[in-house]
């Protein structure tokens, strides 16, 4: 039979597509993928089925008829057919929709017996349905309640003839040993006369007992079940973009693109051990500003998916636009909770494709924040792509102290279950205490002179900084020096500035945490580019997420390491002489809710142990000190063994299942952080700007509206209104731009925002 003959026109998968010639377009492009992977036969055969059975469901009256309206809808459009014709064909289209019947379901017996019998006749193990799954699951997770309470599916007359186009298609493919597709049809007839979702809930034996046949599926192979999840999704998602090309998910000849853009710079000692490291795992130390990065890429060479994981989404943004910059453009995907409106802002476009792909490291290169490789541990959405893919890349974890030690358990027992291709992790400060926790590997370190740059002039002063800071800072600034001043807690920060303010000194700025994500943009752009006589007024968001340098710090007591990542906000590539670090010994109640005492006493010993112009591996060694008393001591144990214990529960909770957010206790578990959980809020003064991008169908934009506050000051609930429509929660708290949103505690906390000129 000839291709062109291999075809059923009359069915549908998308409104200007035939049904069977989609199904061999992702057959196709499965099989690519499935190469690429390096599944083996059996999982390649399993993802193949599910390639070509995933969509059979739609040879439905229903769904093909929700097709044919969709083409009315776009022929009108096309001859420029009235308003009124179009809105009431749009009604048409959303109601034929509604009605449709789930072809996921719909295709849930056609995967069922086919894979059964294949089993039966490959010797697979009885109640392997990794296929059936991935076809139940397609558009849905798999979950308790997936697909309860539909009917009977009303099968089209040409589904039997669609079947066998597609058998034969599969056979091109290598999969043989199959059913005949008439035999297929003649078994399912029982099958076909009932709900499959009934069938779901179906009891069967399963070893010593009987489970349900959703009850089997949960109890799938994980890692089995979610790489054939993965080929059938990546295949279908590509082939409905009208992108069926699987390099568009490898990374070909990365080390040239690295070496192209360093190529006018001379590579350092560490560079090219770094480069010439065949270990599969890297520890690299090095100071910041002497060319980690581009260390850890040539590491990362020629692999074929390389994944970038760090621990702030302002990071992430800096290091997505790096890459681009390296790799391409369509090449380099950005991962975290606010990617889409970054892509949108950035490409003035809807990016739904790259959105998708960048959200389940699907492109060649991903930059993430570490809580969406954790995430996917704890059965996120999207979960099954997200793991497959990494368990195949090399994942790059750079500012790895940056971590408290629920997050890194959680990430060590990731890692110890689906270990990745390779791995790298990196740090200007990377404890050796630290590297215990990983696997043996390759440790590059810096050469010893880019270690004995002395970037700072410690002064050590007595007093508190929220009293005796604000003189000493303006002394510097009138000097005509930037000046950067961090405390400890917000409502510190605010009281710096104001009392900045109430001195007269104009040329301030405050950044912290609780500002809407467009003045904190703003004030990030506006930090990185600091005018003489600047006085920056910030909290620890500065320490990891922003490049930055000043002339001079001044900060409170902080631990160690913190202080360490503060002090490199200062003469930050030591082009110039020393810069004053002034440390303030006394700190707040506020502090010490934030660090603890023994943390802050730990601290202020061994920052006594340093030089007055202590060199950049004085400032590692100290750090380290540190990390080997924290790491001893209970609490930081026992944090760590709870993150382990947390992604041990979950996995065998849930197993084959996506999380379900809407079970308290499973909801109480997907984090990636332990500590303060925030929620945004949109204060009242934005309300109208918020109801604008929505009547403007940028309803996108709302993120530039809202501010992350912590979940306890709900309790307050005189200040805080869910906005239904919105689909937010608006506070009456005071919020300007100059100082933020203003705590519920604070006895300036309700009314209109505090102007201060």
């Amino acid at each position: 039979m000839q291709r062109e003959k291999l075809r059923v026109d009359e069915l549908l998968a998308k409104p200007d597509v035939p049904l069977t010639d989609h199904l061999w377009n992702v057959i196709c492009l499965g099989e690519k993928i499935a190469d690429r992977l390096r599944l083996d036969e059996r999982l390649r055969t399993k993802a193949l089925l599910a390639c070509a059975l995933h969509d059979i469901g739609k040879a439905t009256h229903s769904f093909q008829e929700y097709m044919r309206t969709i083409r009315q809808l776009e022929l009108a459009v096309e001859r420029g057919a009235t308003s009124r014709e179009i809105d009431c064909l749009k009604r048409e289209v959303r109601r034929k929709k509604a009605a449709a019947y789930p072809h996921a379901l719909a295709s849930l017996p056609f995967a069922l017996v086919a894979e059964k019998y294949l089993g039966q006749k490959c010797g697979w193990h009885i109640r392997d349905f990794s296929a059936t799954a991935a076809v139940l699951t397609h558009h849905s997770p798999l979950g308790p309640e997936l697909y309860k309470g539909y009917g009977v599916p009303d099968l089209h007359s040409k589904l039997a003839e669609a079947l066998e186009v597609v058998w034969e298609l599969l056979q091109r493919v290598g999969v043989d040993d199959l059913m005949p597709a008439k035999n297929l049809m003649t078994a399912l007839q029982p099958l076909l006369k009932q709900s499959p979702a009934a069938l779901l809930d179906q009891s069967f034996p399963f070893g010593q007992e009987r489970k349900s046949l959703r009850g089997i599926l949960q109890a799938l192979p994980v890692q089995e079940f979610a790489q054939v999840k993965a080929v059938l999704h990546l295949a279908d998602w590509l082939v409905s973009a009208k992108q069926p090309d699987p390099a568009l998910l490898f990374l070909d000849q990365g080390r040239a693109s690295v070496e192209a853009h360093i190529q006018q710079f001379p590579l350092r000692e560490f560079q090219r051990q770094a480069a010439n490291a065949t270990h599969n795992t890297l520890f690299l130390r090095a100071p910041t500003g002497t060319g980690k990065t581009e260390a850890l890429l040539l590491w990362a060479g020629n692999t074929k998916r390389l994944i970038y994981l760090l621990p702030t989404q302002a990071t992430v943004n800096a290091m997505w636009r790096r890459l681009r910059k390296i790799y391409g453009d369509s090449r380099v995907a950005l991962a975290h909770g606010r990617a889409s409106y970054v892509l949108r802002k950035e490409f003035d476009e809807d990016p739904l494709d790259m959105k998708l792909f960048g959200s389940v490291f699907a492109r060649p290169v991903t930059v993430a924040t570490l809580d969406q490789y954790l995430l996917a541990h704890l059965n996120g959405r999207h979960w099954e792509e997200r793991r497959s893919l990494a368990k195949r890349a090399t994942i790059i974890l750079d500012e790895i102290h940056a971590y408290e030690p629920y997050t890194l358990g959680l990430l060590l027992e990731a890692l110890s279950r689906e270990q990745p291709a390779r791995l790298a992790l990196a740090s200007a400060t990377l404890p050796t205490r630290l590297l215990e926790l990983f696997q043996q590997g390759r440790l590059v370190e810096a050469e010893l002179p880019l270690w004995q740059r002395k970037r700072h002039q410690l002064q050590r002063r007595e007093g508190a900084l929220l009293k005796d800071g604000i003189e000493e800072a303006l002394r510097y600034a009138r000097d005509g020096r930037s000046v950067l001043l961090i405390a400890n807690t917000i409502s510190e920060a605010q009281t710096l500035y104001k009392q900045l303010k109430e001195r007269g000194w104009r040329k301030c700025e405050l950044l912290h945490a609780r500002f809407i994500f467009r003045d904190r943009q703003k004030k990030e752009a506006r930090a990185e580019k600091p005018q003489p006589g600047t006085i920056f007024v910030a909290t620890q968001v500065v320490e990891v997420s922003l490049d930055i340098s000043y002339d001079v710090l001044l900060t409170e007591i902080a631990p160690i390491d913190a202080l360490v990542q503060r002090m490199g906000r200062v003469n930050r590539r030591g082009e110039t002489p020393p810069a004053p670090v002034i440390i303030y010994r006394q700190w707040s109640e506020g502090s010490q809710r934030v660090y603890g005492k023994e943390m802050l006493q730990w601290s202020l010993e061994l920052l006594e142990t340093l030089s007055e112009m202590p060199t950049d591996r004085d400032l590692a060694d100290v750090t380290h000190r540190l990390y080997d008393q924290v790491m001893a001591s209970e609490d930081w144990k026992i944090e760590f063994c709870e993150g382990r214990r947390t992604i041990d529960e979950v996995q065998r909770i849930l197993g084959c299942y996506t999380i379900d957010l809407s079970d308290e206790e499973m909801r109480s578990r997907f984090t990636a952080r332990r500590g303060q959980i925030s929620v945004e809020v949109l204060p009242t003064e934005f309300l109208q700007e918020a109801y604008e991008f929505k009547e403007r169908g940028e309803s996108w934009r709302l993120p530039e509206l809202l501010v992350p506050v912590p979940v306890y000051w709900l309790k307050h609930t005189e200040f805080f209104t869910p906005i239904e429509d919105l689909r937010c929660i608006q506070t009456t708290l005071k919020y300007s731009k100059q100082i933020g949103l203003v705590s519920p505690l604070s006895p300036d906390s309700a009314g209109g925002g505090i102007m201060i000129d």
